[in-house]
């Protein structure tokens, strides 16, 4: 109709030009943003007095473990409920042990294409084609955060000497401070892993490998925290350590992740490439004939 004028469309701007690298360089994260890691130190600041409180209940708590019976009172399908939470406590222990952890590790790498596992060979600075990938660097920072409170926690083992649950004799040594005492100590027979007690490693790696899983996937972290929970309390339920050495262990772990999870982990936006690059400056997107990634 005459008088009516139709409005044009808004043009898009243009995507921004899509860019190439030399032949032989790998992709490297360009900007790195940064990421909080209050929420794992203040975790550890609440872990560490809990742990010192926990001093008082070792004892008692160890030795109900150690003897392993319900209360004769106890009505029985309380019992069987119990016996159900005591068997997936028990199966938690995959969390924190490191070569299931390692499994696990391998199918995240496997399932998340924005991780890859790292060289072993050091990044030579005048060589850009040694340098990581940010697959490569996003991944070494999960290894880094699961594994180095079971790092720290074994240094401590070496430094101090304590009686694990298992191996402790309660009817004797009724005080808690008589599993660090060097004379009960050397009463102690077989492995010196019956004297490692203090701190947890298990504990340390369940809440590391926790803290790195919720920095990757944050929607999750309510149900990590729950595993590295379990995991660290099947370590009190199995004898294998005291409740102190459970807090202290998972406060290692945070804090050995918040070593390397200070930067966000790298995801793939639009016009972002992957690999190493063709080199045929053609600038069609593609790498190794791959197209490029698009925004997710």
């Amino acid at each position: 109709m005459q008088g009516m004028t139709r409005s044009l469309p808004t043009p898009r701007p243009a995507a921004p030009p899509l860019v190439v690298p030399p032949a032989g360089e790998s992709i490297v994260l360009a900007t790195e943003q940064p990421a909080s890691v209050a929420p794992l130190l203040r975790g550890a600041a609440v872990l560490v007095p809990l742990g010192i409180a926990a001093l008082t209940i070792d004892v008692p708590v160890a030795a109900w473990c150690k003897d392993g019976a319900w209360p004769a009172a106890m009505p029985e399908v309380l019992v069987k409920i119990a016996g159900e939470i005591h068997r997936l406590v028990t199966l938690s222990e995959v969390i924190g042990h490191t070569v299931s952890v390692v499994v696990l590790l391998g199918l995240v790498a496997a399932l998340d294409g924005t991780l890859a596992w790292p060289m072993w060979r050091a990044p030579a600075f005048g060589r850009p084609s040694r340098q990581p990938t940010p697959q490569q660097a996003t991944f070494a920072r999960f290894l880094g955060a699961t594994f180095t409170g079971g790092i720290l926690t074994d240094i401590i083992k070496l430094l101090v000497d304590r009686v694990r649950p298992r191996a402790a004799d309660f009817v004797s040594h009724s005080s808690v401070w008589d599993s660090f005492n060097e004379a009960v100590i050397a009463t102690i027979t077989g492995s010196r892993s019956n004297i490692n007690s203090f701190p947890s490693g298990h504990s340390a790696i369940a809440a590391g490998f926790a803290a790195a899983l919720a920095w990757k996937y944050p929607r999750g972290r309510i149900y990590f925290a729950i595993f590295a929970a379990m995991a660290a309390s099947q370590r009190i339920v199995s004898s294998a350590h005291f409740p102190s050495d459970a807090c202290f262990g998972a406060a290692l772990g945070l804090i050995g992740a918040s070593l390397f999870l200070r930067w966000k982990p790298w995801q793939p936006t639009a016009r972002t490439l992957s690999g190493r690059g063709s080199g045929n400056g053609s600038g069609n997107g593609a790498v190794n004939g791959s197209p490029a990634v698009d925004a997710v």
